[in-house]
């Protein structure tokens, strides 16, 4: 039999066994990561692109909404396709919880055709969100009333007589994706941003520019510019007059651009815990649905895990396209 004394010990001892369990549950909460100082937001892509108006939205939103307790600062690094922003963070920022990265398909794209190149699986993806679809744009007064049209014309020419401009190898895909299905050979005219295509297009430079709606949508708007075409199976229900390229003989394999958030290598698990629910709560907020509703895109939230399985599903996609487009 136990004595009593004994039990008592024994309780006394589970009770504090208890309490220090309890202490050390608390523990890892308490000493979860949060910012202590200002966090730079890399963007790997030039000044008013897509990557660079949504990594500038992200910071407005989180600054707003005080959702992080410093300053977040857009740092642009454009170059090599992206190759140069992310090539800086892997090379000097490993480990780095105060340093965010903008990636998008580029990131996955480079790195499969140029070696040596730094792309995502040399960084820790933390959130997807959202999608675009790709369009073809021309300046209002173009000669190009449609898509169909263009492909006739350029037919007529000599290969690589019309010119389109891109702002890297996501839209050099989207290029070759319309070359292929349409039997033409444009010259593709290489820039920094969809912002510097942009205005190569509007100053006449280039004949055509593909990109995404949010990069022209203010010129769209003031019909400085006119869509002939949607690379995606449906008409836009906000462009409902802007027709797809199927529609116009055109069967181009649907393309998108995903646009989400990384960190450094090296980062610890608290970390990207804390950066995903800094994301989840900017994709969520009314500001940034009513971004995504403004620009034409499609909200794709992707927490960390199913991010990742994304975008190994993604990079098998873009390997397969890229060996039909010969361009592997």
């Amino acid at each position: 039999m136990f004595h009593i004394g004994r039990l008592r010990g024994l309780a006394m001892a589970a009770m504090a066994a208890m309490a220090a369990l309890s202490i050390a549950f608390v523990q890892p909460a308490a000493a979860q990561f949060k910012p202590t100082r200002d966090v730079e937001f890399i963007i790997p892509y030039g000044l008013g692109g897509g990557a660079d108006l949504l990594a500038r939205t992200i910071i407005k939103i989180a600054t707003d909404e005080k959702l992080v307790p410093t300053s977040i600062v857009a740092v642009n690094r454009p170059g090599g396709g992206s190759a140069t922003g992310v090539g800086h963070v892997v090379a000097s920022k490993s480990g780095d919880p105060h340093t965010l990265v903008l990636i998008n398909p580029q990131t996955q794209i480079t790195p499969l055709r140029v070696a040596d190149a730094k792309g995502w699986r040399h960084l820790t993806p933390v959130y997807n969100l959202m999608l675009d679809d790709y369009l073809l744009f021309v300046r209002a007064n173009s000669p190009f009333p449609n898509a169909s049209e263009l492909v006739k014309q350029a037919k007529a020419k000599p290969p690589r007589s019309v010119s389109v401009g891109s702002a890297g190898t996501a839209d050099d895909m989207a290029i070759a994706v319309f070359q292929s299905a349409a039997g033409v050979q444009l010259n593709i005219v290489r820039f920094n941003s969809g912002g510097e295509a942009l205005t190569a297009l509007l100053g006449g430079h280039v004949d055509l520019a593909a990109g995404n709606p949010l990069e022209f949508m203010g010129q769209l708007q003031s019909k400085a510019v006119r869509a002939l075409g949607v690379f995606r199976p449906t008409r836009f229900e906000a462009m409902s007059d802007v027709p797809t390229m199927k529609e116009q003989g055109i069967d181009v394999a649907p393309f998108q651009m995903w646009r989400g958030v990384a960190l450094p290598p090296g980062v610890t698990p608290d970390v990207v815990a804390y950066w995903q629910d800094i994301m989840k709560k900017v994709a969520d907020s009314k500001a940034f649905k009513d971004y995504i509703t403004a620009n034409v895109a499609a909200l794709h939230p992707l927490p960390a895990p199913q991010f990742v399985t994304f975008l190994g599903a993604q990079e098998a996609l873009y390997k397969d396209m890229l060996a039909k487009l010969g361009q592997n």
